[in-house]
């Protein structure tokens, strides 16, 4: 059975993916006890303050570990309007032309950096059909919630499907052979956020899924 990890949020600013947090202790815990991977989707410039272009080292931190995956999510991440499920920020550009600047803008960062990202996944979930015709060119997958897509039909292969790492009660088996677990890497807002609690809690829950399957931890990219 495949397992696999995302992490939304992460950028350079202390408490939401830096080397000393408590929350990337507890990922180097879980890889230490389980061979976990994660895939983390990072905005390129969060809120227009932590450009990844200007944190080299951050990025390098991350690229130095094996067993991880850097992943796009959004640029500025933030929007105007945020709705129930947060800053959609790709929601509110409405036209190929807003999209197509904003994504340049995402890739010129990622250009900087000399990483090549493959994955995408919305702020907050959501995408405007206009934004989405632009994304669909530069990604090879984009990993969508399975109830909040509008149906859209996406050419970038489509990874459906989320648990909470928080949701110890219900958790369901995508695609016959796959656990996919979500989460945040910080914000008290955020449920599924890498707080002790749900540390202990997911453990847990790998501890039993351990002796129930034999687990394959993989990134979104090797799914």
């Amino acid at each position: 059975m495949e397992v696999t990890i995302s992490i939304d949020d992460l950028h350079p600013e202390k408490g939401w993916g830096c080397e000393d947090d408590n929350s990337v202790k507890y990922l180097q815990k879980l890889n230490d006890e389980f061979g976990c991977k994660f895939t983390l989707f990072i905005p390129a410039n969060y809120h227009n303050k932590y450009p990844i272009s200007k944190h080299t080292d951050w990025i390098e931190f991350w690229l130095n570990k094996d067993w991880v995956e850097l992943a796009a999510h959004g640029h500025y991440h933030m929007c105007d309007n945020p709705s129930k499920f947060g800053e959609c920020e790709f929601f509110e550009l409405d036209t190929q032309s807003k999209a197509e600047d904003r994504i340049q803008q995402c890739l010129s960062e990622w250009d900087s950096v000399g990483y090549k990202t493959v994955g995408w996944r919305n702020p907050g979930w959501l995408s405007h059909p206009e934004s989405k015709t632009v994304l669909d060119k530069y990604f090879d997958y984009v990993a969508l919630h399975n109830e909040h897509n509008h149906d859209m039909k996406w050419k970038s292969k489509m990874l459906f499907g989320h648990d909470g790492i928080n949701e110890v009660d219900s958790i369901n088996i995508w695609n016959n052979n796959t656990f996919m677990f979500q989460s945040h890497i910080a914000g008290d807002w955020n449920k599924n956020c890498w707080n002790e609690e749900n540390f202990l809690n997911f453990r847990n829950i790998l501890r039993y899924l351990s002796t129930e399957y034999k687990l394959s931890y993989k990134t979104l990219k090797e799914l």
